[in-house]
């Protein structure tokens, strides 16, 4: 057998790089590209990534999902992801005419989790509905989470077959910990559930069942409607008769209305933040925000005037 010359080994070498390459950038380019909306929802993806991927997050903290324009930087995080991660079109209303531009992304919502049971959006009246629309914040339901965490997983796994045990190994470790966190979260409000208390928002009514706390009242169904003369008097007298001690409302500013309901009353108030803006995003996010909500709760109220 002749001996192979110099140049004959440097292009088996090089073909042999040119072939890990591929193989490589193959592997690469088959990992979709995760976005998630907003903190709570990136962090469960995360969760379920880890190893994997690094999922993008749309929203920063100082913006709004109630009042959300796309700004060039977030076009361009959208036209580069193969799934979108979100919560539903209520919250995210910008969504619905993202869809009818952006054929190849993949829009997945947690409201489509199976399973899950989305409730309607209440009105000022305790016991009506505001209309035919949903609460969107189905997040601050720890079930939710998992019925969502399993929806992500599989739909990553379908997408990306070759880490599909990578995914839903993630998914188990991820459940162990929702799991956990309820059991620790529905322990700590346990002897709650009767305290009246006040929120400045309507956000919080799936963390409010799943936790059995049963009196809570609330001052607007949306961060966009203040509520007129009548309803501020029907709201102090409210605080009066069911001797409410504590109003939650969302930071950074307590609103100056709540300012008003309160006078000559010693209400405490408390900051609660349904989304975790000034939470660190990443895995841990989702249950810093449990936590703390319902850490705040506690604390306001668990304390006799």
């Amino acid at each position: 057998m002749p001996a192979r010359t110099l140049p004959s080994i440097f292009n088996s070498l090089l073909n042999c790089c040119f072939f890990i390459f591929f193989i490589c950038h193959s592997a690469f380019a088959d990992t979709p590209r995760v976005l998630a909306s907003i903190k709570p929802l990136h962090s469960l993806v995360s969760n379920i990534t880890d190893g994997i991927s690094t999922p993008g997050l749309l929203m920063s903290q100082e913006q709004s999902a109630h009042h959300f324009q796309l700004r060039p930087s977030q076009k361009r995080q959208l036209n580069q992801a193969d799934v979108f991660f979100y919560s539903n079109d209520n919250i995210e209303s910008f969504v619905p005419a993202l869809k009818n531009t952006r054929d190849k992304l993949r829009f997945i919502q947690l409201s489509d989790s199976p399973d899950i049971k989305m409730l309607p959006a209440r009105s000022t009246d305790k016991h009506s509905h505001a209309g035919n629309s949903i609460d969107g914040h189905a997040w601050l339901s720890i079930n939710n989470a998992i019925l969502f965490s399993r929806y992500a997983a599989d739909t990553l796994s379908k997408l990306d077959p070759r880490n599909a045990a990578h995914y839903q190994s993630n998914l188990s470790a991820l459940l162990i910990k929702l799991e956990t966190l309820g059991k620790a979260n529905a322990g700590l409000l346990s002897d709650l559930k009767n305290k009246p208390f006040l929120m400045y928002h309507d956000a919080y009514q799936y963390f409010e069942i799943e936790n059995g706390l049963n009196q809570s009242h609330f001052v607007t169904s949306s961060p966009e409607h203040t509520p007129g003369i009548k309803r501020v008097k029907e709201l102090r007298a409210l605080i009066r008769i069911e001797n409410i001690q504590c109003i939650f409302y969302e930071p950074p500013n307590i609103p100056p209305l709540l300012k008003t309901l309160a006078e000559g009353m010693p209400l405490k108030f408390a900051p609660l933040d349904p989304a975790g803006s000034q939470i660190p995003a990443g895995k841990q996010h989702y249950f810093k925000l449990m936590q703390q909500t319902a850490l705040t709760l506690h604390n306001c109220l668990s304390l006799e005037k």
